[in-house]
């Protein structure tokens, strides 16, 4: 389990369960844990915080409406993980959803790039639990996990196409790539995931790769660091060797 990526899915045993229902929470929280546990629902993985054990992994739990919206995280120990598994694939979801219907020619391009997307966020949720996350101006949140630059490059392409980012780097006109977009009814955001974890937002991987900014913020479980587009490169191009995945340019302590 030490090779735990953020926004994994994991499932408690029972004790890890016992453990966290003896730490300090309020009514509200103690109900949402208790359905939570019942329903068999999972934790997301969240970024490692400083100070915890290395035999730890920090978890979140983010509440439906019922709940008010509520955001829990917690600690446990690895051998409290009973299984892990992965958000649903973005054509699940899209099955699912009526805005799936107007988006199919986009979602068949996305069929065809050599990446898988996975729906977070409040669809994501949604879709697992059954219960209400989406609100009217929520995000479709795609992770999609990319093995190489150029299969990133392809991806950045098909989101762009989604509009909202003030592409023409990539498209060369920027109207006719509006223009094309389909009339999806949201806004997709989200973000590129390399093979070891390490994930870019899409927009501000956009904005690096068209020079329009100097860095862009990278993260993964362990760590945050803002990168320039040749230590992109070379992150991508290291994905499978992790040993030879470039330093951070800064590290970001303040947010750790």
């Amino acid at each position: 389990m030490t090779d735990l990526q953020r926004n994994t899915l994991v499932w408690l045993t029972p004790q890890a369960w016992r453990v966290v229902h003896g730490q300090a929470w309020d009514a509200l929280a103690q109900d949402l844990l208790r359905y939570w546990q019942t329903c068999h629902f999972p934790w997301v993985v969240a970024r490692q915080r400083p100070g915890v054990a290395a035999d730890a992994v920090c978890l979140g739990l983010p509440a439906p409406q019922h709940w008010g919206r509520r955001r829990l995280g917690t600690e446990v120990a690895l051998d409290g993980i009973a299984r892990q598994g992965q958000f649903p694939l973005l054509h699940e979801v899209a099955q699912s959803s009526l805005w799936g219907i107007t988006a199919a020619p986009w979602l068949a391009q996305g069929a065809d790039l050599a990446a898988q997307v996975r729906v977070f966020g409040s669809y994501g949720w949604q879709f697992m639990t059954g219960m209400p996350y989406v609100r009217p101006g929520s995000d479709l949140d795609l992770s999609v996990h990319v093995a190489d630059l150029p299969a990133a490059v392809r991806a950045l392409e098909w989101l762009a196409q989604t509009g909202d980012t003030g592409d023409k780097g990539i498209h060369g006109n920027g109207g006719d790539a509006e223009r094309n977009a389909p009339l999806l009814p949201l806004r997709v955001d989200g973000e590129i995931v390399f093979a070891q974890g390490q994930a870019l937002a899409w927009r501000e991987m956009l904005l690096l790769r068209q020079g329009r900014a100097r860095q862009a913020l990278v993260k993964d479980r362990l760590d945050l660091r803002l990168l320039d587009w040749p230590g992109v490169v070379a992150l991508a191009k290291a994905a499978a060797e992790p040993s030879l995945l470039p330093a951070p340019v800064q590290r970001l302590a303040a947010w750790a």
